[in-house]
């Protein structure tokens, strides 16, 4: 879904970003006009965070979150960029614009999970009257508290259950919703749940998308999940995820486990932070989710073989997205054990007592390589190393990568500098990432005329006529800025923002300085007036060079010296000017 700039750009106009923060974090003037608290993002015992009122902008000093409205929202409530918009349409009494479709997708969304929430309560309540089912739940040990938060239902053994109950009108929600299954050439259809306990499927904001079912007695399958749909998709949803957000402000870490019976059990003994991956793989959609809400993974499997291969293909799928400031860890349960039974034995501190010991990814990733090697001989340690590097390569560059590369030095005892080796591309060696050039050759003048703009946009007005064109790193974006900024001469720092939201890696690393003070208040149009001229004696000189070496080749007509006369002359001047 698209959203208008133009909208974006009002529906901040009518926010204001210090009543938006103060709501959630309490804001206390300190000087100026900037408000300071304790980030809402990470724990800290001063008060870094600052809201800007005039910029529309916050900024932490501790630990670097920034932004708009957009942004905190995002960041605070998890919400993705449309969910945010949404948030702050509604708060403004506004209808976020859509394309001629939309409207109805959406709708038909939003009706179909309240259908599949009806559903799921009618199933609850089945359960409740169900002594068979109750008595199932007490064997595994579950509360009736749990089994509420959880909205466990029964599914009765009917085959037409859902039509008896809700009837043949929603024939078409049930079918949209998985609920009944078509009988091959034939206009009947059948319930896909019978005789089964179910755990209602929620996703992160709390919207009912599907169920898994587990079979009271013996049979097969043992589970069975709702199937693909337009608001379920298995690689996406994580189990027990919205429950774990709802009762956690902060989530320190969260533990991955396999079984909706494994998050349950271990909500019910205060472990509050666990989720599990509904009959698949993790994925890459899981991870990126769960990166959202906390710094620190974990992910718990059996101890056999089959859980070390589930636990390697996680890490394989991480490598490629992993990010230095994230923790990712191993536990492996004893033989016969799952989170389920483990937790009810041994209860909740010797249980995280466990997560504490876990193998660390470097430890796991390499000690699993080496289990088929004889680290004793070269040949064994050689063989450890180019079978490591071969999935350090999928590592992003960072510190990750090179305390890894640290460790299989010590451990193969090969030169880390041969090791690195196999890792340098031809397409490495010769190019730079953009943030890496902007933050190495941006020129000083171009990067304070820059910042200046973002923190103070009203000072293009000064700016009474156009720069000159400089070949200079930075300078495309500068004169965009400047163009955003004479269009709409009221922007603020916080709108500005907008205009290169996941487009631009510049932004992205000068919106880093956004509150680190330049020059005194009183100073700032004296500063941006002297960048703005450092600029254009940039381009003179640039002029006079080209003149210059023209005329080392061959000498200037008398017309071609009055002109290269006149660009000295006023880089003389410029150089002077007039207070």
């Amino acid at each position: 879904m698209s959203i208008p700039r133009e909208f974006i750009e009002l529906l901040l106009s009518k926010i204001d970003l210090v009543d938006l923060i103060n709501t959630q974090v309490p804001l206390r003037k300190k000087s100026g006009s900037n408000y300071f608290a304790r980030c809402p993002f990470h724990n800290e015992k001063s008060a870094s965070f600052s809201v800007s009122q005039p910029k529309q902008f916050y900024y932490c000093f501790g630990c670097g979150a920034h932004g708009n409205a957009i942004d905190f929202l995002m960041h605070q409530d998890h919400l993705s960029f449309p969910e945010a918009i949404n948030s702050l349409a509604r708060q403004c009494g506004l209808e976020v614009p859509h394309d001629s479709r939309s409207p109805r997708k959406e709708e038909s969304h939003a009706n179909l999970y309240d259908f599949i929430a009806q559903i799921a309560q009618n199933y609850y309540e089945q359960m409740c009257q169900s002594e068979r089912a109750i008595q199932y739940l007490k064997n595994r040990g579950i509360s009736g508290q749990i089994a509420k938060q959880f909205l466990l239902g029964y599914a009765p053994s009917s085959w037409n259950y859902l039509f008896d109950t809700i009837g043949h009108d929603d024939k078409k929600k049930l079918l949209d919703a998985g609920l009944v299954i078509k009988k091959n050439d034939s206009d009947s259809y059948y319930d896909r749940f019978r005789d089964r306990i179910l755990f209602p499927i929620m996703d992160y904001r709390g919207r009912f998308v599907g169920f898994g079912g587990r079979i009271l007695d013996k049979g097969e399958p043992k589970y069975l999940n709702s199937p693909e749909t337009a608001l379920f998709q298995k690689g996406h949803e994580l189990y027990g995820l919205y429950q774990a957000l709802k009762i956690n402000k902060h989530l320190d870490r969260i533990i991955i486990v396999e079984g909706y019976m494994d998050v349950i059990a271990l909500f019910q003994h205060d472990i509050t932070y666990a989720v599990a991956t509904l009959g698949t793989a993790t994925t890459t959609h899981h991870l990126q989710r769960l990166f959202r809400y906390t710094r620190e993974l974990i992910f718990c499997f059996d101890g056999d073989q089959a859980g070390r291969g589930a636990a390697w293909r996680a890490l394989e799928v991480l490598f490629p997205i992993m990010q230095d400031d994230i923790q990712i860890r191993f536990l492996f349960l004893p033989d016969g054990e799952d989170p389920d039974s483990l937790v009810r034995k041994e209860g909740k501190n010797a249980f995280e007592a466990r997560i504490k010991t876990a193998l660390s990814l470097t430890d796991f990733f390499l000690q699993t390589l080496a289990q088929h090697t004889d680290r004793s001989t070269m040949e064994g340690r050689s063989q450890l190393a180019t079978r490591a590097l071969a999935y350090m390569k999928q590592l992003p560059d960072g510190l990750l990568k090179s305390l890894l590369l640290d460790e299989l030095s010590k451990r193969t005892r090969i030169a880390i500098n041969e090791l690195k080796k196999p890792l340098s591309t031809k397409e490495s060696t010769k190019t730079i990432s953009q943030k890496e050039m902007i933050s190495t050759t941006l020129s000083t003048p171009i990067r304070t005329a820059i910042i200046l703009l973002l923190q103070h946009p009203e000072l293009a007005q000064l700016i009474k006529e156009p720069l000159p064109i400089l070949q200079e790193e930075g300078y495309d974006f500068l004169h965009r800025l400047i163009e955003i900024i004479s269009i709409n001469p009221t922007i603020t720092s916080g709108s500005l923002r907008e205009h290169w939201r996941g487009e631009d890696d510049m932004l992205k690393l000068i919106l880093k300085t956004q509150n680190q003070p330049l020059i005194p208040e009183s100073g700032i149009e004296k500063e941006f007036l002297g960048v703005i001229r450092q600029l254009r004696s940039l381009s003179l000189d640039e002029e006079i060079n080209c003149w210059l070496a023209r005329a080392s080749e061959a000498s200037l007509s008398d017309a071609e010296k009055i002109i290269l006369s006149n660009v000295i002359a006023k880089k003389k001047a410029l150089l002077e000017p007039n207070e």
